[in-house]
């Protein structure tokens, strides 16, 4: 936890960032020492890169540990930690973190992430004002093809009202014709 303690981003960002090196003796690669080991090289390592910026060096190890799930299991193991990392992260600002951890680690990371944070995802939306909104773009639809058909009506009548004008016409040219032949007997 010296170097790098995964309890939270916070503690991450608190941990150490000046310590360049720590050795402990691995013993056997099945021995846990030989994790820890290889997680401090990580952080020191982290740590000289960034030997001018402690902001930096916090922010890489967020990066690498926090956000890639290998990594952060395997330290959260070794810590005793137990809890989601998205729990502490404001919902609002979860599509950065995805973009920052799809872009840092590539598109399984980004998967993972995905999955295990979706209950954190649909917990944030509020289902009431959804329903709502869609109602409301419903009605505003209905309300628009309603004023289609009305349109649509009044124009047909217009139609109907020259038709029949014509037929009048029609109808009258032939009345006019008849008394005319009548007349001309």
């Amino acid at each position: 936890k010296l170097v790098n303690d995964v309890s939270s981003i916070k503690a991450t960002l608190q941990s150490n960032h000046t310590l360049e090196y720590i050795y402990i003796n691995p013993g056997e690669p099945s021995d846990p020492n030989q994790k820890i080991q290889t997680n401090i090289k990580m952080a020191t390592n982290i740590n000289v890169k960034n030997l001018y910026s402690t902001e930096a060096a916090g922010r890489e190890k967020v990066i690498q540990t926090q956000l890639h799930s290998e990594t952060r299991a395997e330290l959260c193991q070794l810590q005793d930690v137990d809890h989601s990392l998205f729990n502490e992260i404001d919902p609002l600002h979860l599509p950065e973190v995805f973009a920052l951890i799809g872009r840092s680690h590539g598109h399984g990371e980004l998967y993972d992430a995905l999955s295990s944070s979706m209950m954190i995802l649909f917990s944030t939306v509020n289902v009431k004002k959804c329903i709502q909104q869609e109602r409301d773009h419903h009605l505003a639809e209905a309300t628009e093809y309603a004023a289609k058909v009305a349109e649509h009506r009044a124009k047909a009548e217009q139609l109907d009202a020259k038709l029949a004008a014509m037929e009048e016409a029609v109808e009258g040219n032939e009345r006019d014709q008849d008394n005319e032949q009548r007349s001309n007997k």
